[in-house]
């Protein structure tokens, strides 16, 4: 009989090269299942036993996640396979220990330990933007997540299974067109996921603090200093150039979020 639906089981060797797993040592890794982030994200279960060491195996993982000791980004999560991915945020309460995933200079994801006062917000890179209502649009972000925004540059999150926000009110004003045209495409918005606001936003501009997320200098951080057609040269270290597809805004003078190194 053929195969049915998505294959449950995920070799070792098979996986993505941006988990930090060891490969050789057992045949068989723990999938995601279908969710945020996509193929760009390890699973919950692999963060609590391999990462954090908290368990020596699935069932312990499972009796950890049972008892609702984990939260990704402020949301008690229960399933073992659920997909974790870049700017996640990871908090244990019990422990007290927050953590946002970042890739490494080796193109991994990384657990890097944040501060209890950076552990509500979460920046949010723009992929697309549509107008769904007049003086409403619909904004896809790079974890797969949409979020509707109406009138001013505060709004409330919406995940792909939420319904949509009814607009109040049927004239808009000018002020309010001009406050949402200016989120566009490859800029970031900061997101507090306990109040469920926009705090900030962050254009795709020269001048703004950015990170690497892909390609041959990922995980360097530095201010833009020169865009050109798909290509954008970032000052770090040294000078590098990546394309804009890789580049993930994080601040205007310096970096909103802390960063590996700071």
């Amino acid at each position: 009989m053929a195969q049915k639906g998505p294959r449950k089981g995920l070799k070792r060797s098979k996986a993505p090269k941006l988990w930090r797993i060891a490969r050789k040592e057992k045949k068989w890794t723990v999938n995601p299942v279908c969710g945020p982030h996509n193929k760009e994200a390890i699973s919950l279960g692999f963060i609590i036993r391999d990462y954090l060491g908290y368990a020596h195996n699935i069932r312990e993982v499972k009796q950890i996640l049972n008892e609702r000791k984990v939260l990704i980004n402020g949301t008690v999560r229960t399933d073992y396979r659920f997909p974790v991915g870049i700017m996640d945020v990871v908090e244990i309460p019990s422990t007290q220990q927050y953590f946002r995933i970042l890739p490494n200079k080796k193109e991994q994801l990384t657990l890097h330990p944040i501060p209890a006062e950076e552990a509500q917000i979460r920046p949010l890179k723009i992929l697309g933007k549509q107008l769904v209502e007049p003086g409403t649009y619909q904004f896809q972000f790079h974890d797969g997540t949409t979020m509707h925004v109406s009138g001013t540059e505060s709004g409330k999150r919406k995940e792909k299974e939420s319904a949509s926000k009814s607009v109040q009110g049927s004239s808009v004003s000018q002020s309010q067109i001009q406050a949402q045209a200016r989120y566009t495409p490859l800029s970031t918005v900061l997101y507090n996921f306990t109040s469920h606001t926009i705090v900030n936003y962050f254009p795709f501009e020269k001048n703004t603090y950015a990170m690497i997320t892909g390609g041959r200098n990922v995980s360097k951080a530095g201010k833009i200093t020169s865009i050109k057609n798909d290509m954008v040269e970032i000052e770090a270290e040294e000078k590098v150039r990546t394309l804009k597809e890789n580049v993930f805004v994080i601040g205007v003078e310096e970096s909103i979020i802390s960063l590996p190194g700071d």
